[in-house]
């Protein structure tokens, strides 16, 4: 069967919660519909990414975030948090969730695959 994929945009929270929750690099949990990923500030703009670092699926709960780079604290795995991108070696991309502010309410990306003859609606 063949598939499109279609990005949806789910609220996560107001601009408000952002400002008094989150410090500069520090990293939380957030669910995202079924999903828990982590989440960081950075510069005032909120990274979404996956809750395991693709080298070994080791947790990056307590990951280190430096400027625009998350670092594994297992394996010292360095990833890109606006494109994923492995900074330490060619290996596997984190997969990053992209997040915009719109209407008070900070929005991440959710991929959603539908069969080909659908319409998202």
């Amino acid at each position: 069967m063949f598939f499109k994929t279609h990005i949806r945009w789910v609220d996560l929270m107001t601009e408000k919660e952002f400002k008094e929750t989150y410090q500069e690099g520090k990293i939380k949990a957030v669910k995202v519909e079924d999903h828990v990923c982590l989440s960081v500030n950075v510069k005032n703009s909120l990274k979404v990414f996956e809750k395991s670092c693709p080298h070994q699926r080791a947790s990056l709960e307590h990951a280190v975030c430096e400027g625009d780079e998350i670092i594994c604290p297992w394996h010292k795995y360095a990833f890109n948090l606006d494109t994923g991108r492995d900074m330490s070696t060619s290996g596997n991309a984190l997969k990053v969730y992209p997040t915009k502010v719109e209407e008070g309410f900070w929005k991440v990306a959710i991929e959603v695959k539908l069969p080909f003859w659908m319409d998202p609606a």
